[in-house]
C-alpha cells in the first residue's frame, strides 16, 4: 500500500544500503542483531524468530523478494549486493501477502535500472582474531561491482548489472563457502505512465556441510569449542539458483494504478555427508548417519492488484485489489541413509571432544541404508497450489483519525507423490480461509500517531511433514494478533521512534522429532507471544547517527495434548533483547573524512528446545552481550571501512537450530573486514 508508515497501523522499519555498508553485513542475517525482535534460528535462509515464533525452511513467506516469496537459495542467507533496502513488516500480515507466520516477515527491495549513471566497485577481505584462529589462518576475500545506467543513448532502456565472487575459509574446522552471484536487469520506460522491469538472478554456493555442535545432556558447560566439527573435510554441499522477476506499473489519468509482479525460481542443492543423529549415552562421541541428498524445487509466484485513491462522502480512499496465485513445487531424493552402529567397522561415531577425521569409511563404500529398509530411501514430489484474493482500504475519516480494514481469501491445495517407493498412493488435501484486519490511527498532530489494529494468519501445513506414521495428518495453523502503539517524528524528522506493545495467539502449532522417517512432526495446541517493542533512529548533529531497540517477548505454548510442554517458552526467544548502532563523523578539517561506529547487541536467556518429557533436562542458551566497532575513511570517490565484529571475542549461542541439542548454531569470533569502495559517475 502507498502510504507512509505513520499512517499505518502496525510496527515497520527500514534498513537502508549505507547501512548495511556501515556494518559491512555482506548476508541479510548479519543485520537482525540490530533489528528488533528478530532472532535467527538455524541453517536456511528462513530460519528466524520474529515476536516470538519461528519460521522455518518451509515458509517462503517470511522473506520476500519485491513482495514476492522464493529465494534464489535456500541454505543460509541471502546476500545483500543485490538489496536497495529491507523492510520489517511485525506481526501477521496474511491479509496482503497470504501465508505467512504470525511474527511478521522481511521484504528484501532488489536494486533496480537507474537512468543516472553509476559504477561501484568494492573489494574486502576478512580474516578470524579468536577462538584459537590466528590472523592467518582463515582469509577470506570478496569481489563486486554494481553497474546501472542508461542502455547507449537511450532514454527509454536502463540496465543494471550486480556482481559478486566470495571465497572465505569459515571459523569452523576444514570448512569454507564459496559464492557467486550475478544479476542483470532492464527497465523499459514504454511510457510516462507505463513500465517493465526484467531481472534475472543467479547464485551458486560451494560449502561445508555442517550440522554444527551438540550439547551433551542438554548441558551447555558440556559444548565443545565453538570451531569444533562433526563432518568430515569432504563433505560438501552445492546450490544453484535461477530466478526471473517481471514488474510491471502503469499509471492511470484517473490516479489509479495498476501493478504486476511475477517470480520464478530454480533451484537445486546437493548434500554429501555425516549427519549428527544423536548423543552416545557416555555423553563422549556422537553417532553419525551417511547421508546423500538431491533436492529440486521450483517456486511460481505471481501478484496483480490496482491500487485506487478517491474520495467518498469526505472520506479518502487508499484501496489496493488484488489477486495472487502461487505453485511450490519440490522433488527431494534422498541418495543415502545410513544409520552407523555403534561398534563394528561400519561405526561412524566421532568423539565429541576429540574428533578425528582419519579412518572413516567413504560415503561411497557404506550400505545405502541399514538394514535393507529401502522405504526410507524415498523421493518425494510434493506440490503445494495457492490462491488469493485480497483487498485493503486505508480511508482518512478527517484531520486525525484515519482507519485501514482488509480481507483476505486463501486457498491451497497440496499433493504429495512418491516416486521411488511402489505401491504408496497419492494423496492430497485442500484448505481455506478468510482472514479480516482492522486498524485506527490517531494523528494529534504533524508528529505523532497512536494506532491500535487487529490482523491474522495463516499457514497450510508443509506438504512434506509427516507424522510418526508417516502421513501428512494435519490442519492449517493461524494465529490472531491485537497490538498497541505510537510513532513520533520531532526535530525536523532528525529523530523517529516506534513503540508497540502486542499480544499473538497462534493455535494448531507444530512441533518436530526424530523418527525412523529421519523427522516426523506434531500439533502441540496453542501458543501466545506478548511482549512490547521501542526503536528509535535519531541524528542529534548533522554528523551523529544513531539506531537503537529493545523487545521484551513472552512467548509460551499456552496448551497441549502433551502436558510437559504446557507453559513451556517457546525456543530461542529471549525475554530481554536491546541492540544500539552508533556513527560519529568527525568534523574539524584536519580529520575530515574520518569517523568510527560502534554497537553493542544484547540476547537475553533462551530455551533450546520443546520439553517431551516432564523433568527432562532442558537446554537453555546463556544471555550474551556483543560489542561491534568500525572506523571509516572517505576521499573522494573511495570509501574505507574497517569493521572489528565482536570485538571482545565473546563466546555464545546464537541458536539452537532444527534439532536443538544436536543442531547448535554458535557465534564467530572475532572477525576483522577492511573494505574498499570506489564510485564513478
Amino acid at each position: 500500500m502507498d502510504a507512509p508508515s505513520r499512517d499505518t497501523p502496525f510496527s515497520i522499519s527500514t534498513y537502508t544500503g549505507s547501512f548495511m555498508h556501515a556494518i559491512e553485513a555482506q548476508k541479510v542475517d548479519a543485520l537482525y542483531p540490530y533489528m528488533t525482535g528478530i532472532q535467527s534460528a538455524g541453517i536456511t535462509g528462513y530460519d528466524l524468530v520474529f515476536r516470538g515464533f519461528q519460521s522455518g525452511g518451509n515458509d517462503q513467506n517470511s522473506i520476500l523478494v519485491d513482495g514476492l516469496p522464493g529465494l534464489a537459495t535456500r541454505f543460509g542467507s541471502p546476500a545483500t549486493i543485490g538489496v536497495s533496502r529491507i523492510d520489517v513488516v511485525r506481526g501477521p500480515s496474511s491479509v496482503l501477502n497470504g501465508e505467512e507466520q504470525p511474527g511478521g516477515f522481511i521484504n528484501l527491495i532488489t536494486k533496480k535500472p537507474e537512468a543516472d549513471p553509476l559504477y561501484e566497485f568494492s573489494v574486502s577481505g576478512t580474516a578470524y582474531d579468536g577462538a584459537g584462529i590466528g590472523l592467518t589462518d582463515k582469509p577470506g576475500l570478496d569481489y563486486a561491482a554494481d553497474l546501472t545506467g542508461p542502455v547507449g543513448s537511450s532514454k527509454n532502456l536502463l540496465y543494471r548489472l550486480v556482481m559478486d565472487d566470495s571465497n572465505k575459509d569459515t571459523f569452523r574446522n576444514a570448512s569454507y563457502d564459496h559464492s557467486i552471484y550475478f544479476a542483470p536487469s532492464l527497465t523499459w520506460k514504454i511510457s510516462d505512465a507505463t513500465s517493465l522491469t526484467a531481472a534475472y538472478e543467479y547464485q551458486r554456493l560451494h560449502y561445508s556441510y555442517d550440522t554444527y555442535l551438540v550439547a551433551p545432556d542438554s548441558n551447555i558447560n558440556l559444548v565443545a569449542p565453538i570451531t569444533t566439527r562433526y563432518q568430515q573435510p569432504s563433505d560438501y554441499e552445492n546450490e544453484n539458483g535461477s530466478v526471473l522477476t517481471l514488474l510491471f506499473t502503469h499509471d492511470f489519468k484517473n490516479g489509479m494504478t495498476w501493478n504486476l509482479s511475477t517470480r520464478d525460481v530454480w533451484h537445486t542443492d546437493e548434500a554429501h555427508g555425516f549427519d549428527v543423529v544423536s548423543i552416545r549415552p557416555d555423553l563422549l562421541h556422537v553417532a553419525r548417519r551417511a547421508r546423500g541428498q538431491l533436492n529440486k524445487r521450483r517456486y511460481d509466484y505471481l501478484d496483480t492488484n490496482l491500487q485506487m485513491p478517491f474520495d467518498t462522502f469526505g472520506i479518502g480512499h487508499k484501496m489496493v485489489i488484488g489477486l495472487t496465485a502461487g505453485r511450490d513445487a519440490s522433488n527431494t531424493d534422498r541418495l543415502q541413509f545410513f544409520n552407523g552402529p555403534a561398534t563394528g567397522p561400519t561405526s561412524l561415531d566421532m568423539s565429541i571432544y576429540d574428533p578425528v577425521y582419519s579412518g572413516v569409511p567413504a560415503l561411497a563404500s557404506l550400505p545405502l541404508v541399514a538394514g535393507g529398509n529401502t522405504k526410507l530411501l524415498n523421493d518425494r514430489f510434493t506440490v503445494l497450489d495457492s490462491y488469493g484474493a485480497y483487498f485493503a482500504d486505508m480511508m482518512t475519516l478527517s484531520p486525525h483519525w484515519k482507519a485501514t480494514v482488509g480481507l483476505r481469501y486463501a486457498r491451497d491445495r497440496q499433493s504429495i507423490t512418491e516416486l521411488k517407493i511402489p505401491n504408496v498412493p497419492r494423496s492430497s488435501k485442500t484448505n481455506s480461509k478468510a482472514l479480516p484486519m482492522l486498524g485506527l490511527v490517531y494523528q494529534p498532530d504533524d508528529q505523532w500517531s497512536f494506532y491500535t489494529s487487529y490482523s491474522t494468519s495463516y499457514v497450510p501445513p508443509a506438504a512434506n511433514a509427516i507424522d510418526i506414521n508417516g502421513v501428512n495428518s494435519f490442519v492449517p495453523t493461524s494465529a490472531r494478533q491485537i497490538e498497541l502503539g505510537s510513532k513520533v517524528n520531532f526535530l525536523d524528522n532528525r529523530v523517529s521512534a516506534t513503540a508497540a506493545i502486542y499480544r499473538i495467539d497462534e493455535k494448531n502449532n507444530f512441533s518436530h522429532f526424530k523418527c525412523i522417517y529421519g523427522t516426523c512432526y506434531e500439533q502441540l495446541g496453542k501458543a501466545r507471544s506478548q511482549g512490547a517493542e521501542i526503536e528509535v533512529n535519531a541524528r542529534p548533529m548533522r554528523n551523529w547517527q544513531l539506531t537503537a531497540g529493545y523487545g521484551y517477548t513472552d512467548a509460551r505454548i499456552t496448551g497441549s495434548d502433551n502436558a510437559a510442554q504446557v507453559n513451556s517458552r517457546l525456543p530461542n526467544v529471549p525475554f530481554n533483547s536491546a541492540h544500539i548502532w552508533s556513527r560519529y563523523d568527525f568534523r574539524a578539517p584536519q580529520l575530515q573524512g574520518l569517523g568510527f561506529g560502534l554497537g553493542v547487541i544484547y540476547n537475553g536467556e533462551r530455551q533450546g528446545g520443546t520439553p517431551t518429557t516432564t523433568n527432562a533436562p532442558m537446554l537453555k542458551l546463556p544471555a550474551y552481550t556483543r560489542v561491534d566497532a568500525a572506523l571509516y575513511y572517505n576521499y573522494q570517490q573511495y570509501v574505507l571501512t574497517f569493521k572489528v565484529e565482536n570485538l571482545f571475542d565473546k563466546t555464545y549461542y546464537q541458536s539452537a537450530g532444527f534439532n536443538g541439542d544436536i543442531n547448535l548454531l554458535p557465534g564467530g569470533p572475532r572477525l576483522f573486514t577492511l573494505s574498499v569502495r570506489a564510485f564513478f559517475e
